[in-house]
């Protein structure tokens, strides 16, 4: 059963790996692939990676065109109006995924202009290995980065979302890793992010040992987060309320966790929501609580449909009170003002 499995997982990487290829002949305009064959292409055998949707980005000046070669070559929207920075296709027995805009960039703040501005020549910088167009070194391990931060604070990140930047880093030789983003990524905020994962790769994959990463880095801290992706990633052992009580301590606008009350953290990321799902509240105040009302009903309808999780208040608030206090430790988009 376990080799029957392996080998349907590597079938399936192979076909995901041609998809990406297909690209090239797809697009008429510049793009560079997001995560997938580019996070493969670091391990040693680039088949064994699992993979999952086809994740690319464009020039926004070019998004339209881009949709279009997609569906004329029978490749469909799906329309989904709850992302911000992608839109979602299917076709050729994949989800492709359009991206205008990097999937964890907070939305305000130093950290959301630090982020951009050392994206911004993604495009100019990018490399070309074989058939795939490729962000460089230093874009790629940023957005695994902004890319991991915003997961582990929501729904979690699995054992694949360690292991990409495992093998990223154990890439790097020397003073390369420092070198190339200790400023940029103090600049952002996940400069110590970087640290505990690269210790937690450390001591539970065999990355070889960096000495830059061990300063300032808590091993309790870096158990905790072995055992929160245990708890939340590919290991079917989910855990429900999680899936809520990220809405106790994150600040969807500007990515980092908050500390104090919890009804104060709730009702901030019910604004974050509401500014999202109706915009109007963040130009006329007085319609913000209209804006609560809309997404907490908004929610109610998801749960009853069974998209969404049932709420456990005691539980939700014991996991946000363990969850939080671990984040708490990484700093995320914490800067010097």
């Amino acid at each position: 059963s376990w080799q029957q499995k392996s080998y349907s997982t590597i079938a399936n990487n192979i076909k995901n790996q041609k998809a990406h290829a297909e690209l090239k002949t797809l697009l008429p305009c510049r793009y560079v692939i997001l995560k997938g064959v580019a996070s493969a292409l670091y391990y040693s055998n680039p088949v064994l990676r699992s993979m999952g949707d086809v994740d690319f980005i464009v020039p926004e000046d070019e998004l339209d065109n881009a949709g279009k070669e997609l569906e004329s070559n029978g490749i469909t929207r799906v329309f989904d109006d709850e992302h911000c920075f992608h839109k979602n296709y299917r076709g050729h027995g994949f989800s492709w995924e359009l991206h205008w805009a990097f999937p964890g960039v907070p939305n305000e703040g130093v950290p959301k202009e630090k982020a951009e501005y050392y994206l911004k020549s993604i495009f100019e910088d990018c490399v070309w290995k074989g058939e795939y167009s490729v962000p460089s070194d230093f874009h790629h391990g940023l957005i695994l980065l902004l890319h991991t931060a915003e997961h582990i604070t929501a729904t979690g990140i699995g054992l694949r979302h360690l292991c990409d930047w495992a093998v990223f880093v154990n890439s790097l030789e020397g003073n390369q890793f420092v070198d190339m983003f200790k400023k940029p990524l103090s600049d952002i905020g996940l400069w110590t992010f970087a640290k505990v994962l690269t210790r937690v790769s450390e001591k539970y994959l065999g990355v070889s040992n960096k000495d830059w990463a061990n300063v300032d880095v808590s091993e309790d801290v870096v158990d905790a987060i072995m055992q929160d992706i245990l708890d939340s990633g590919n290991f079917g052992r989910k855990d429900k309320q999680r899936m809520n009580s990220y809405k106790f301590f994150y600040n969807a606008d500007t990515g980092q966790v908050n500390s104090g009350s919890r009804i104060k953290n709730l009702f901030a990321f019910l604004s974050a929501r509401a500014r999202k799902a109706m915009p109007i509240v963040d130009r006329i105040k007085i319609l913000m609580p209209i804006g609560w009302i809309y997404v907490s009903i908004r929610h109610l309808v998801r749960i009853a449909r069974g998209t969404r999780y049932k709420i456990n208040i005691k539980e939700t608030l014991d996991v946000a009170q363990k969850r939080g206090t671990v984040y708490k430790e990484l700093h995320l988009f914490e800067v010097e003002s």
